[in-house]
């Protein structure tokens, strides 16, 4: 009976330092994400690159540049875009260069 009483206990040890050894491994493991938002300033339109209004003007035909803002590393900008109307506005990013670019909405 003693026997039975020492592997129980035994038992139970072994567990209990598996649990711990595993809330270990899982706090150790964290890792923590970071979003910078970008800054965007004002600039006059008037004022954009040559080769942003080109690129407005070759794959966005029939739409004109409403407002239009540079990144705080002067990097991109972003375009607000009117249809011919004036109906419709959508946001474009776009680099100094005149090449496209893919931005999340939820950094602004």
């Amino acid at each position: 009976m003693k026997n039975l009483m020492m592997t129980v206990a035994a038992a139970t040890m072994l567990f209990a330092t598996q649990g711990i050894s595993a809330q270990t491994d899982t706090a150790m493991n964290t890792e923590t994400a970071v979003t910078v938002k970008t800054e965007y300033t004002a600039v006059e339109v008037d004022s954009l690159p040559e080769a942003i209004s080109e690129a407005v003007e070759t794959d966005f035909a029939g739409s004109s540049i409403k407002e239009a803002y540079i990144d705080d590393k002067e990097e991109k900008y972003k375009l607000v875009l009117e249809t011919e109307a004036g109906a419709e506005t959508h946001k474009v990013y776009i680099t100094k260069e005149g090449e496209w670019v893919k931005e999340d909405d939820s950094q602004e």
